[in-house]
């Protein structure tokens, strides 16, 4: 028999073709750079920016997060409305896909796309668990892709509504696995909310409102215009994604992930360090955390050019594998294949 929370569910089911673009603006997210093109120059149609239009998450860091969901994901327990998974699985999982250099170009390209897409909405997730912010979420209905053809199709949307509860990450845990709940905020929130509204503060020492210290600055080759690796690079390009070199000198906190040096400090205040692909972007290493390092300049050209190269890359790949478990079949997959094919 139908609970009133299956028939809430039920309700949350998009019944009409809601444009992206708008339920993100409808949500509180600035969608003023739809508009706009990654040189700059203006797009016709903003609604259909393929620079946003396919992303699965959208704001946080000020404003609202927003999330997109398919409605076939969320489910009932314990008498509320859930949504639990485990997103940077699904990573990995394209990961591999794009690595595959027997899959077509194509295929690859589009695995690495939804990768990215996949990783932007762990981290959204992330940091809306460790601040205690709520979610938004965009509800979908359509024909989502199968398991086995991750990577290979794209899924179709039908149908958009933008939830107008909020939701709230009760749990994520190391392996990325989470779950967010539809309306209940978690128990220290609530507790936490309880309390400002009696207008008290248990446990409050007086020294509690003095301002926090900003925090220190992490700095790598690409935060610093004329830095070597900067004006060294002639050969091909490749984009490296701001936010995974930010989450990986967060990683290494200022100390060297190889020799265990603290970086040094620059004149603008921040600690320096560089940030290193151990799998290089050329031989299809992903430009993801699990494949990247934060290291000194001694050590990173070191990684490149010295003798001991090989040592390096073996040690890192091992201090990789150790820190994202998930990861260690594609790693040592890209480590073999490195070996076998003679790179150096």
């Amino acid at each position: 028999m139908a609970t009133d929370r299956d028939r809430e569910l039920e309700a949350l089911r998009p019944q009409h073709e809601g444009r992206v673009m708008d339920l993100v603006e409808a949500a509180g997210v600035d969608v003023s750079q739809w508009a706009f093109r990654k040189d700059g120059s203006p797009v016709q149609n903003p609604a259909a920016n393929p620079n946003y239009c396919y992303e699965w998450a959208f704001g946080g860091n000020g404003e609202p997060n927003l999330l997109c969901v398919w409605h076939r994901s969320m489910s009932v327990s314990d008498g509320l409305i859930v949504y639990e998974d485990c997103i940077r699985d699904l990573a990995l999982k394209l990961d591999r896909v794009a690595i595959d250099r027997t899959n077509p170009a194509h295929v690859k390209s589009r695995a690495r796309d939804q990768a990215k897409r996949a990783r932007g909405f762990d981290s959204l997730l992330q940091r809306a668990f460790r601040r205690s912010e709520p979610v938004r979420i965009i509800v979908l209905q359509g024909e989502q892709r199968a398991a086995v053809e991750v990577g290979w199709e794209t899924a179709t949307v039908r149908f958009r509504r933008l939830d107008d509860v909020e939701w709230y990450v009760h749990a994520y845990d190391d392996d990325g696995s989470f779950r967010i709940v539809r309306g209940v905020p978690r128990a220290d929130n609530a507790e936490a909310t309880e309390a400002d509204d009696e207008g008290t503060s248990p446990d409050v020492d007086e020294n509690d409102s003095a301002p926090e210290p900003p925090p220190v600055p992490y700095l790598d080759q690409f935060s610093i215009p004329d830095a070597p690796e900067r004006r060294e690079n002639t050969g091909t390009s490749f984009n490296r994604s701001a936010e995974v070199r930010r989450a990986t000198l967060a990683r290494a906190a200022g100390v060297c992930e190889f020799c265990g040096c603290a970086g040094f400090k620059t004149a603008s205040g921040g600690v320096y360090l560089e940030t290193h692909h151990v799998v290089p972007l050329a031989e299809d290493g992903p430009d993801v955390e699990w494949n990247v390092v934060a290291i000194c300049p001694n050590d990173h050209r070191r990684a490149h050019h010295g003798e001991d190269r090989d040592i390096l890359f073996d040690s890192l790949t091992a201090a990789l594998i150790n820190r994202y478990p998930q990861a260690r079949e594609i790693l040592e997959t890209l480590r073999t294949r490195r070996a076998t094919q003679g790179v150096t």
